[in-house]
């Protein structure tokens, strides 16, 4: 859980407790049991879209590493390629094989 979700999820549910104890004499500052529960049914929503949230965190972690690894494959690829075209050709000869001059 994230440390914004958990300090909100602690700090609420504290709250919610601390009224229902008082909630008859809450109850004329306009605070009802219905407002409680329905308090308490957001708290829990939010928990259970914050665990699919870092469920998701997880799966995305792995596809980004895979990603991550295709790329440097990628990256050493190009280099190595575009190597062997300045090596062997002149800056001129450069654009035909793809390689562009920044220059």
């Amino acid at each position: 859980m994230s440390k914004t979700i958990d300090l909100q999820v602690e700090k609420s549910s504290v709250l919610l407790k601390g009224l229902r104890n008082n909630i008859a004499e809450l109850a004329n500052k306009g605070i009802t049991a219905n407002q409680l529960n329905e308090m308490e049914s957001d708290l829990k929503a939010l928990k259970a879209a914050n665990e699919e949230c870092d469920h998701i965190r997880e799966g995305l972690s792995a596809k980004v590493k895979a990603m991550n690894a295709i790329l440097n494959h990628v990256k050493d690829s190009f280099a190595d390629k575009k190597k062997v075209v300045k090596g062997y050709y002149t800056q001129e000869e450069w654009n035909r094989f793809g390689v562009m001059d920044k220059r």
